[in-house]
């Protein structure tokens, strides 16, 4: 996260202010060309903002801003004000801080689990838990949506349980 923010971001950046500066000084009579560097121009502002996003994803600023618990509650508030859903959070130890890579990949798969409650389930209420005990750690999310049948193939354009399986995966789980 810190490589594609630190390199590739301030590199496409770069690159946008110098088609900017293009922009600013093609010959009016020349449209094709303002079109294109203009084209261009936008392409390098989007990559910039994907790349930017991709490293936010990778590496959550909150994590280092609020700390684990603050930042998983955090999380459920905005759940519950985005997507009207009650949600409650439950952390056992109160004061559960993780490490990295462990708060991340618990932050996303909360993060996923939670959007696929707002996506698939219509659920009226949900319950993250976090419980450590004895180096384990347990996260539980439960709604009271519609469910899925988990033996079921899944489509061809869904990887968010994939994702999460290979998030845990990742960090031993």
């Amino acid at each position: 996260a810190r490589e594609l923010h630190d390199e590739l971001a301030q590199t496409l950046a770069t690159l946008k202010n110098d088609l900017e500066w293009l922009l600013d000084h093609v010959p009016q009579e020349d449209a094709a060309l303002a079109r294109k560097i203009g084209a261009m121009h936008a392409l390098a502002r989007g990559a910039v903002t994907a790349t930017r996003r991709i490293a936010s994803d990778l590496r959550p600023l909150m994590l280092d801003d609020l700390g684990f618990a603050a930042a998983m509650q955090w999380l459920v508030e905005d759940f519950q004000r985005r997507h009207g859903v009650a949600c409650t959070l439950r952390v056992e130890p109160g004061e559960l801080q993780l490490d990295e890579p462990y708060a991340t990949a618990v932050f996303r798969i909360a993060q996923e689990a939670l959007a696929n409650v707002a996506r698939h389930a219509a659920a009226s209420s949900a319950s993250v838990a976090l419980a450590y005990r004895d180096e384990t750690l347990v996260l539980t999310i439960r709604d009271d949506g519609a469910g899925f049948d988990p033996g079921a193939p899944r489509k061809s354009a869904s990887f968010g349980l994939v994702g999460l399986r290979e998030r845990a995966y990742l960090v031993g789980g």
